[in-house]
């Protein structure tokens, strides 16, 4: 019998799994496909630190640390993270940067339109996109998602956590004191303490374990998660790129009031508040990137990823992508169908406040819901083996699931994106 049994094999699952057995404890991990098949696998890897809430902002700089300890282990380019945002969002950049300073979180803060584009056109000499507000994070950057995912799952089977690849959950048995034992596709495996971090699978978990798909936020009854679309994909132009900005361009997240026209026809796209966020590709030729979500009803989770119809980006999204990318650096202007494109994107379990949970939900279930946040929360898994050990980790009680009943849910910005 394991001591502790954890369901997902994504970053949040390897993370707590690596630690708990760090810690000597006896390790189970549970995955139905392979370590990083679902979200974790497919995910834009971006590192950054732009946070509205306070709460996440010491997590988070530890996160960082951990891919700064191991760059290449991780894949790990810190190339920087800058935030350009519009007027609206001015005090949000002011008051993430004050965070920052009180975590010890080195990042620069840019305020005017006049400012912002003297410090842009330093890396881009055709920036063209206004704003009032740039932050820029150095320590910030991305990181490869499988070499990522590779590394956590050799760190936990090192530390002797025993990792079993094609091994489903069907169910639970249930007692007094919490889980009993787990039934599994390849029969009954009994232990001590469950940790569930399933990724967007969290909700099939959450009815298994006979807890309510719903929590109370301010007085209403709404969904544990709901499910976005991250819209992600490769884009490469011929003889353009961001070379001039050299290979060490940092990862942009680029905001708008609106609208965002057509660099085809000058229709508008969108009529008002719009972003997207870009980096250089692999190779360094072509541009990997994203923009704003769809919010899903009820998606088909299997197969996860680019074999999933439901989970490539929609149809419009090049042309969305693309004419945010005109709107910002000249030198795509009029290009919109040269574009060679290979879209991406993932579905994304998220939470009523959009910041993970990290709690007991059952005597002996400890549950992690990222909330999308897994490449920026790394440490997450390490605080929640320690909660679970050590009665407690204060860095998280921020994350509880009672927050949503006692009204203590987390700031949210002013920004399009319903992350931030």
């Amino acid at each position: 019998m394991a001591s502790h049994v954890v369901v997902g094999g994504g970053v949040n699952g390897l993370s707590v799994a690596w630690r708990l057995a760090e810690r000597g404890a006896d390790v189970v991990v549970l995955d139905k496909g392979r370590p990083g098949a679902g979200a974790s696998g497919s995910a834009g890897g971006i590192v950054r630190n732009y946070y509205r809430s306070e709460a996440i902002t010491a997590l988070v700089a530890m996160s960082v640390a951990m891919f700064e300890s191991e760059p290449e282990a991780y894949g790990f380019r810190q190339v920087g993270y800058l935030a350009a945002v519009p007027q609206r969002q001015v005090d949000d950049l002011v008051a993430i940067r004050e965070q920052h300073e009180r975590a010890g979180y080195e990042s620069e803060l840019v305020v005017g339109a006049e400012r912002c584009h003297e410090y842009l056109s330093w890396t881009w000499a055709d920036w063209d996109a206004q704003v009032e507000a740039v932050l820029h994070e150095r320590r910030g950057g991305w990181a490869d998602a499988m070499q990522t995912v590779r590394h956590l799952a050799e760190r936990a089977r090192s530390a002797g956590a025993d990792i079993r690849e094609g091994v489903e959950v069907v169910g639970f048995e249930l007692g007094e004191g919490g889980v009993t034992a787990i039934a599994t596709s390849e029969g009954r495996l009994e232990c001590e303490t469950v940790v569930v971090a399933p990724g967007p699978w969290i909700a099939g978990v959450w009815s298994m374990l006979g807890l309510s798909p719903d929590v109370e936020v301010d007085g209403e009854r709404r969904p544990l998660v709901s499910y976005w679309k991250a819209q992600e994909g490769e884009f490469a132009l011929s003889g353009v790129g961001l070379s001039s900005a050299g290979p060490e361009a940092p990862v942009v997240h680029l905001d708008q009031e609106g609208p965002l026209r057509s660099d085809r026809d000058g229709r508008a796209l969108v009529p008002g508040a719009w972003g997207i966020y870009f980096r250089m590709g692999r190779t360094g030729t072509a541009i990997t990137g994203g923009g704003l979500p769809v919010l899903l009803s009820s998606p088909r989770l299997d197969p996860y990823g680019s074999d999933n119809p439901e989970h490539v980006a929609e149809a419009g999204f090049p042309e969305f992508f693309t004419s945010g990318l005109a709107t910002a650096l000249r030198r795509f202007r009029g290009r919109c169908d040269e574009w060679r494109v290979t879209p991406g994107g993932g579905i994304v379990p998220h939470t009523p406040d959009n910041y993970p949970v990290c709690d007991w939900v059952l005597p002996n279930v400890y549950a992690i819901v990222d909330s999308g946040h897994g490449f920026k929360t790394l440490a997450i898994g390490r605080l929640a083996a320690d909660d679970m050990l050590d009665d407690g980790e204060p860095l998280l009680d921020a994350f509880r699931l009672g927050r949503f009943a006692q009204g203590a849910t987390h700031a949210a910005s002013m920004g399009p994106y319903p992350w931030t």
